[in-house]
C-alpha cells in the first residue's frame, strides 16, 4: 500500500477533525500546513489538503499550492469544509476560486470534496462576525424566487448555527484516496 499524508488548515476544529478521521482511515499522519513546509511531498503517493471555506475559496489553499508541482498535483485530493449545501453551483464556485487557479483546464483531474462544517454564531468574533453579517445581508437582499429557498436555509444557519460534521462525510474521499494509493503502488512495482 502506498504512503499518504493529510495536510490541513483549521480555525475552529472542523477541518482538523476531518483530517484526523481521514488519517485514521488511511493509517497516515495529519499535519497542519505550518508543519508541512518541512515535508518532502514527493515521498507520498496521495496528498490530501483540507481547509475551511470562506466566501467561495478554501482558506490557505493558495499557500499550499505553492508547494506543488505537476507531479504532485497528479497525487492531490482537496477538501473544503463549509456550511453551504453541496450544490453544483457551490462546488463550481469553490473549485474556481481554489483549484481552478492552479489547474484552470482541469487537466490534472484534482478531486474536490465539500464537507459539511460546524458554525456556532456565539463563538465567532471580530472580522469573521462582521463578514457573516455581510453575508447574511447579501442573502436577505434577495435573488430569484428559486434561490430564495436555499438562501433562507443559509440565513437560518448563520442565525442559529449548524453542525454537519460527521465521520461518514469522509467515506467517499477515503475510498478515492485508497484507489489512488493502489494505482500508484501497482505502477511503481511493475
Amino acid at each position: 500500500m502506498g504512503k499518504s499524508i493529510v495536510i490541513y488548515t483549521s480555525k475552529r476544529g472542523s477541518t482538523k477533525q476531518y483530517a484526523e478521521w481521514i488519517a485514521e482511515e488511511l493509517s497516515c499522519d495529519a499535519v497542519p500546513l505550518s508543519a508541512a513546509k518541512e515535508l518532502n511531498l514527493h515521498g507520498y503517493d496521495c496528498i490530501i489538503y483540507g481547509g475551511w471555506i470562506r466566501g467561495s475559496g478554501i482558506v490557505d489553499f493558495d499557500k499550499f499550492a505553492k508547494m506543488l508541482d505537476d507531479e504532485l498535483m497528479d497525487r492531490l485530493i482537496v477538501y473544503g469544509v463549509g456550511m453551504a449545501d453541496e450544490t453544483a453551483e457551490n462546488y463550481a464556485q469553490v473549485w474556481g476560486y481554489s483549484i481552478g487557479k492552479i489547474d484552470p483546464k482541469n487537466e490534472k483531474r484534482i478531486l474536490l470534496y465539500i464537507l459539511g462544517g460546524r458554525y456556532d454564531p456565539q463563538n465567532v468574533k471580530g472580522m469573521d462576525s462582521f463578514l457573516m453579517k455581510i453575508m447574511r445581508s447579501v442573502l436577505i437582499s434577495g435573488s430569484t424566487s428559486d434561490a430564495k429557498l436555499r438562501m433562507n436555509f443559509m440565513k437560518e444557519r448563520i442565525d442559529k448555527g449548524v453542525d454537519m460534521v460527521k465521520k461518514e462525510n469522509v467515506n467517499s474521499l477515503v475510498n478515492d484516496a485508497r484507489k489512488m494509493i493502489g494505482k500508484d503502488s501497482s505502477l511503481r512495482s511493475e
